[in-house]
């Protein structure tokens, strides 16, 4: 993922607005940024667990697939990740929100 100031104001861009340090778009520009990173790790994560799976299974692990654990683990990182795709949807409504009523503002 590029710098977060270079993506700050990419976001910024997307909305045709600029970083104005102390202003409540880039605030939630801000946010947006730390969400989209959680959104990368999560699916690093998630991707990890499919990989473990998979090897398990590939061996014939069959004790942890019974009892669901290769299940769970993905379920629960595929969870994480959905969470943290909504999180970044919701932070940028609100920057469009904030980026209309800038717009309209001015």
């Amino acid at each position: 993922m590029e710098n977060v100031e270079s993506r700050l104001r990419t976001i910024l861009a997307e909305y045709g607005l600029e970083v104005e340090p102390g202003s409540l778009a880039t605030a939630l520009a801000v946010r947006v940024v730390d969400a989209e990173r959680e959104v990368e790790r999560m699916a690093e994560a998630l991707s990890g667990a499919t990989e473990d799976a998979a090897a398990s299974a590939k061996a014939g692990d069959l004790r942890r697939s019974v009892r669901g654990d290769l299940l769970a683990a993905v379920t629960d990182k595929a969870a994480a990740l959905d969470a943290a795709l909504m999180k970044v949807a919701e932070r940028r409504e609100a920057l469009a929100m904030t980026a209309e009523f800038a717009k309209r503002a001015s």
